[in-house]
Parts: C-alpha cells; sequence; structure tokens
C-alpha cells in the first residue's frame, strides 16, 4: 500500500509542477499550489509537514487533495498518510524546494532623453529562461525607438515568473528654431524675439549671433547696431537631451532721418504769442511736433500760437520709411508784456461815458494780487479795492485832483507799483 500512494503522490506532482530531481519540486514563493493522490473510496487521508512556516495547508485536510500556500523561500517534506477501509495503513512523502522569485532589474545604456532618430538599448541584470518585453519582444535585450515605458517579464530556471522595473524612455521631435525682429535703425535698439518650438524637452540653450562677432546667450534680447549694412543674424537651440536647430535671417540697418527746423519770429510775447515752425528735417515722411504745452500737430511746418508767457521745450520727431526716428528739441521763450493804462481824468456825471475811474490794462484776469487804493488832498484813502472788477466812481468826492497808487503782482509774480493823480470832473 505504501508504494501504491509514492507513486501516484509522485505521478500528480509531474503533472502539476515542474519536477527537477525525482523526489524533489521546485516551486516559487507567493504561490499556491495544489496536491492530491488518487481518491480510494473509505481511505482517509492526513497530510502534513515537518513543522515547517514556509509553507501552510490552506484547505481542509482528510481528503486526497489539499491547496498550500507557499510563503517564503527554502525546503520542506510533504507527508501523506492513508488509512483504508480495510484498517491497512500507507505513507509517503516529497521533498519541495521554494524558491524566491526572480527580481530582474532593467537599464538603459545611455541617456533616457534623447533626440528622435536614436535608439537606445535596454538591458536586463542577468540571464534568465525566457523574456517577454512589454511590447512583446521575446529577446534578452530591447532596442528602443519609440517613447513610452518599458519592462520585461522573466521566468528563471525553476518557472518562476517576475515582473522587472519600468523604464520611460522620451523621444523629443519637433524642435525648430525661429524668431522675429523690430527696429532695424542704426544706433538704435534692435529687438530679436525668440519663437523657437520643441515639443516634448525644454530648451536648455540659446546662442545668438549678430552677423557681426557679437553674440548673446539670452531668451529675447536687443543690440543697437552703429554701422547700416546687411546682417546674417542666427539663432542655436539645444534641449537637455542634445537635439539642436539652428536659423539664420538676413536683417538690413538702415540709415536715421535727421530731424531739424527753424522758427520766426526769434521771439515772441503775450502781445504777439504766434509763432512759425519750419520743418528742416532730412529724409523723414512722418512728423511730430510736440509745443511744450500738451499741444500737439502733425502738420509738416506748422504755426502755434502761445497762451502763457514762459519758456517751452519744443520737440520734432521724424520718422523714415523705414519706421526709424530722430528727434531734435529747442527751447522757445514767450516774454511777458506788461501793459497798464490809467487815465488822467474822469466825469462821474452818469451820462455813461467816462464816469468811473480804474486802471485798464492787458491779461489783468492772469494778476496773482491787485489793490488800487484813492487819497484825498489830506492823504486819507478814500477808497480801496483788490477786485480789478471794482471802479471808482467818485460818487460822494466834490471836484479836484485825487492821488491814487496800484501794486500789483503780475502772472510771473513780480511786484509792479504805480501811482498818480487823477482829476474828478462833474
Amino acid at each position: 500500500m505504501s508504494k501504491l500512494i509514492a507513486f501516484i503522490l509522485l505521478l500528480m506532482a509531474f503533472l502539476t509542477t515542474q519536477v527537477v530531481a525525482q523526489d524533489t519540486i521546485h516551486l516559487c514563493v507567493g504561490e499556491s499550489h495544489d496536491f492530491a493522490v488518487p481518491y480510494t473510496n473509505g481511505s482517509i487521508y492526513d497530510w502534513k509537514t515537518q513543522n515547517t512556516p514556509i509553507a501552510t495547508i490552506t484547505s481542509p485536510n482528510g481528503t486526497e487533495h489539499i491547496t498550500m500556500n507557499l510563503n517564503s523561500s527554502g525546503m520542506f517534506v510533504l507527508i501523506v498518510d492513508e488509512l483504508n477501509a480495510s484498517g491497512c495503513f500507507g505513507s509517503d512523502s516529497i521533498l519541495v524546494e521554494i524558491h524566491d522569485k526572480p527580481s530582474p532589474i532593467i537599464s538603459a545604456l545611455g541617456p533616457v532623453l534623447i533626440c528622435e532618430g536614436v535608439d537606445v538599448m535596454l538591458q536586463i541584470d542577468a540571464v534568465y529562461d525566457s523574456y517577454v518585453w512589454s511590447d512583446g519582444s521575446l529577446l534578452s535585450e530591447l532596442l528602443v525607438d519609440n517613447t513610452g515605458d518599458y519592462s520585461v517579464i522573466v521566468t528563471d530556471e525553476f518557472g518562476c515568473v517576475n515582473q522587472s522595473n519600468s523604464i520611460f524612455i522620451d523621444f523629443q521631435s519637433n524642435l525648430s528654431a525661429d524668431f522675429y525682429f523690430e527696429g532695424l535703425c542704426v544706433n538704435d535698439n534692435t529687438k530679436f524675439f525668440n519663437t523657437s518650438f520643441s515639443q516634448g524637452g525644454i530648451i536648455t540653450s540659446l546662442i545668438w549671433d549678430f552677423g557681426n562677432g557679437v553674440q548673446s546667450y539670452k531668451d529675447s534680447v536687443s543690440y543697437s547696431y552703429n554701422l547700416v549694412g546687411d546682417y546674417q543674424v542666427s539663432l542655436f537651440i539645444e534641449t537637455a537631451a542634445g537635439c539642436k536647430d539652428s536659423i539664420i535671417k538676413t536683417i538690413t540697418v538702415f540709415e536715421n532721418p535727421q530731424a531739424n527746423f527753424t522758427y520766426n519770429p526769434y521771439t515772441i510775447s503775450t502781445l504777439n504769442p504766434e509763432i512759425n515752425f519750419f520743418n528742416t528735417s532730412a529724409n523723414g515722411n512722418q512728423y511730430l511736433w510736440n509745443f511744450g504745452d500738451s499741444i500737439y500737430s502733425a502738420i509738416e511746418s506748422p504755426s502755434h500760437v502761445y497762451d502763457d508767457p514762459g519758456m517751452y521745450d519744443v520737440m520734432l520727431i521724424v520718422k523714415d520709411v523705414n519706421e526709424c526716428m530722430d528727434s531734435i528739441s529747442r527751447n522757445i521763450i514767450m516774454y511777458y508784456d506788461f501793459v497798464l493804462h490809467v487815465p488822467n481824468a474822469f466825469t462821474p456825471n452818469n451820462d455813461g461815458d467816462n464816469d468811473q475811474f480804474a486802471p485798464q490794462g492787458f491779461r489783468m484776469d492772469k494778476y496773482k494780487s491787485y489793490s488800487l487804493y484813492i487819497y484825498n488832498q489830506w492823504g486819507e484813502i478814500i477808497f480801496e479795492t483788490e477786485d480789478i472788477n471794482e471802479w471808482w466812481d467818485g460818487a460822494d468826492s466834490q471836484n479836484g485832483s485825487y492821488a491814487w497808487s496800484i501794486v500789483i503782482v503780475d502772472e510771473l509774480g513780480e511786484v509792479r507799483k504805480k501811482v498818480g493823480e487823477v482829476l474828478l470832473i462833474k
């Protein structure tokens, strides 16, 4: 009876596992495995191991079939005893060796961030019985030419299976250098704007060559050419993966127009505030005047009337067909004319003609202060006002001569004093 059980047990082991030695089967950590013998009606079966924790029986004992969990690596003996209906007893055993699963590690021969059109080789750290890569390849190493995650499932000599680490291979594509520019005038800033494009990779290096031996390494730059002419401007770009591209554009740097003007009359005043400007610029086709009093004009040779005395910075900006510009400024002075007329007689007889006394002048509303005093023959003040619109009517005064004084602070802040006499005739 004992030999019959042993034969059947080994037979079932051959049918369900890979047997390397006659009395030893090789299994893998973490799996569940079935063991069985042919069932004999009326028999009772008792399965046991040699008190080892590396494998545990998980199905109910007592039948011809059990399931075991393989917990950790090592070796154990699995024993089965059979007691048949006739009371006969038989026993046999088998040696089971549990192996750790393989731990494959893959690595790239070279960078994992690379340029499109370049291959990268993935290798595994050990030799196994079989390989199944994530793209379906069955080779021991993999040549990659597409962006993606890559891993491999290996099977070792004992039939144990495990998956490797994952490596992401990034192929950069669609790298294109480009730029545009603004301003092509000599001795002025020409601005270069980087518009290069990179799909899947960051541009880490830029080199500008302005066509005259001068270089810059910024993203967008400004440069001032001091000579007119044609220049071959180049932009070279490179990504972290070493992908490169470049572009060359020809630019023409133009001469600036020459702004200039004259004016007439050379001096103006509050009595004659108009001035004529004559544009004498060269090579311009657009003009902008700033008269220094918040008034502007786009006329080529304009005239202008100033409202207030003072110094004005007049600027002319000239632009040509190439958008090149030049400017010039000149100081214009508008002088102040202090004009004040004081009558020497008046007739307050209500006839509507010369009935009141007061000074009359030019731009009196611009005075910062004004005082008028009228004195009698004893020097007493008989009339006073600080209102330029208030006049002396002499209603309570007799015919005769009266002294007056006027104190003015004009619009430029200058103090002006005048005195005199006026004859009152009724």
